[in-house]
């Protein structure tokens, strides 16, 4: 019988021809697909953080602008503490006891009682929260806005009042001063002592003490509202208005002033310009011969 040589035959092709560079592509695909995917989702997350670090900080500076309104009106209201003892005292003496006052003396008691300081805040934080619409989106607290744009509203009408009635004052005090004649005194003091209505403003000087202590209470109990509304508490708020008003000592030296001044410059020096003058003296000469 003739020997049968077996030969293994070759084994079938599971995969087409190419396969393993169509493996290669898939997986590269996979693969950038994965990493634009963390991409986009570390992006998100980053924004989303950042998203939230605008929002704690457009809060603390609304809401320190706030608090540093409130302790402007109780510093107001201690200093109108000596001006409502002055006025006290002014009112419950005789216009002839205080005729007998040196002219000084008169002056310093009613300039403490009608010299008031005009009230004034810085409003970048107000205008940077109510102008700017990407704030208000990315606050996405209805009631928190709300109620800060009420408390900035009654600031504002607070401002509007002091500085109203200080005006008020100041075009009563100027008025009687410009026309002496038609108002009763010995003098311009004694004028001012005697006219109604700057006794009746000096009449007013507690209540408006008291009434800025109100206020100021009024708008740190609206604050603690804010607060809670957005979620900051009382403590980080008035950490980062301390911070805020902090006076940090200045090391750089203030310009002074004749360090930028100098002499009047003589004009024999100017020789820059001696072609001028030549021609000054020329028209001159010629004018004085004719």
């Amino acid at each position: 019988m003739e020997n049968i040589k077996v030969v293994n035959a070759p084994k079938p092709r599971i995969t087409p021809p190419g396969a393993s560079f169509g493996r290669q592509i898939l997986m590269t695909f996979i693969g950038t697909t994965i990493s634009i995917l963390l991409t986009l989702g570390t992006a998100q997350l980053v924004g989303a953080h950042n998203r939230k670090k605008d929002r704690r900080m457009s809060a603390m500076m609304v809401m320190s602008n706030i608090e540093s309104f409130a302790r402007m009106l109780d510093e107001r209201a201690e200093k109108m503490k000596s001006t409502d003892s002055i006025a006290t005292w002014l009112l419950s003496k005789p216009i002839e006891q205080l005729e007998l006052l040196t002219e000084e003396e008169r002056d310093q008691l009613v300039s403490s009682v009608t010299l008031m300081e005009f009230l004034s805040y810085d409003k970048t934080a107000e205008k940077i929260f109510s102008n700017n619409i990407d704030t208000w989106k990315n606050m996405g607290n209805f009631q928190f806005i709300d109620q800060v744009g009420e408390c900035f509203s009654a600031m504002n009408s607070v401002e509007e009042y002091w500085n109203s009635w200080v005006t008020d004052i100041d075009n009563t005090v100027k008025e009687i001063i410009e026309n002496p004649d038609k108002y009763e005194g010995s003098t311009p003091y004694m004028k001012l002592l005697r006219n109604d209505k700057l006794r009746h403003v000096m009449q007013r000087t507690h209540n408006l003490s008291g009434w800025m202590r109100y206020v100021a209470a009024s708008m740190r109990y609206s604050n603690l509202q804010n607060m809670d509304a957005i979620g900051i508490s009382e403590k980080d708020v008035m950490e980062f208005t301390d911070r805020r008003n902090e006076k940090k000592e200045n090391t750089h030296p203030a310009p002074k002033s004749s360090d930028y001044y100098t002499t009047p410059i003589d004009p024999a020096t100017l020789t820059t310009l001696s072609e001028l003058d030549h021609h000054l003296n020329t028209l001159v000469e010629t004018h004085n011969s004719n």
